[in-house]
């Protein structure tokens, strides 16, 4: 029974210090996005160029139909990147993105 609390509070322990981990930027309309070969950029208003993804890493696809979505909505989304010394205000060709959150306000 001991093994089986320290193996679940292990497993917390993981998961919730991966989510403290990244870094969330700010909430943004999505004003361009580009895809040079495979690769994807955007450009949310007041933020420079970033990278969404490759278009063969996981969850790039599915990112790039929600960003297109909410630029053609005129909605903003928040963009996560796991590593949480990412800046936000600085242009990044090299670090895809980890999470993307639409918005519907």
């Amino acid at each position: 029974m001991t093994k089986l609390i320290i193996l679940v509070a292990s497993a917390a322990l993981v998961f919730s210090s991966s989510a403290l981990a990244r870094k969330t930027c700010p909430e943004a309309l999505v004003q361009n996005i580009q895809i040079e070969s495979d690769h994807v950029l955007y450009k949310q208003v007041g933020y420079p160029w970033r990278r969404l993804g490759i278009l063969d890493e996981p969850g790039t696809r599915e990112r790039l139909s929600a960003l297109l979505a909410a630029q053609m909505a005129n909605k903003k989304v928040i963009v996560a990147y796991k590593n949480n010394e990412y800046s936000c205000i600085s242009e990044n060709y090299s670090e895809s993105a980890y999470l993307l959150r639409t918005h519907n306000d």
